[in-house]
């Protein structure tokens, strides 16, 4: 990444993916497990493979989440990236066709 996004520093921070879903590391009370679920949590979320299960410690959980937001970030720029150089391209044959238009109807 070549420049600065303060929302994508900022949300990863605090542990929120590209999509706006915030993962929390959550402790089961029966036998002191760590495990991951989105907030707000629904019955139906689907938990990113990198991430299931149960986990012995907070610590050995967060690299994980670390690494699946950094790709969800990745991802979205990527995504933003392209979406921009198909807007700069129609911009670009849109100037070519009224530029074209023009000339064809002066001569």
């Amino acid at each position: 990444m070549s420049e600065f996004n303060l929302d994508r520093e900022v949300s990863i921070e605090k542990n929120v993916d590209a999509n706006g879903k915030k993962w929390i590391i959550r402790v089961n009370r029966q036998n002191g497990l760590c495990y991951v679920r989105p907030e707000p949590d629904r019955s139906d979320a689907v938990i990113p493979e990198e991430m299931k299960g149960l986990w012995t410690k907070p610590s050995l959980l967060q690299p994980r989440i670390d690494a699946y937001l950094q790709a969800s970030w990745d991802k979205a720029d990527a995504a933003n990236a392209a979406a921009e150089r198909k807007r700069e391209v129609a911009r670009e044959q849109a100037k070519k066709k009224v530029k074209n238009d023009s000339g064809s109807a002066t001569n």
